[in-house]
């Protein structure tokens, strides 16, 4: 039986600085990843690759509604 805490069972962990695209890089936050997921999109439909251009503009449409959820509210209410 496999003891979790046995010092022959390593967890294999990826270092927290490196990013999706190399050991330098970093995306820290939500508008930040949107911004880099819209480049990498429009590079794609750029190339004429359609199919992967969708998917970063996906992956950036999921990016830009994360960051507009976790953005104050530009709604203020004066009463």
């Amino acid at each position: 039986m496999n003891n979790p805490q046995s010092p022959n069972i390593r967890l294999k962990r990826r270092p927290a600085n490196i990013g999706s695209q190399g050991s330098s890089h970093t995306v820290r936050n939500a508008k930040q990843r949107y911004e880099h997921y819209l480049a990498l999109a429009r590079e794609k439909a750029l190339s004429g690759d359609r199919v992967e251009a969708e998917n970063y503009y996906q992956h950036a449409e999921h990016y830009f509604r994360s960051a507009a959820a976790s953005a104050p509210s530009a709604q203020k209410t004066d009463q």
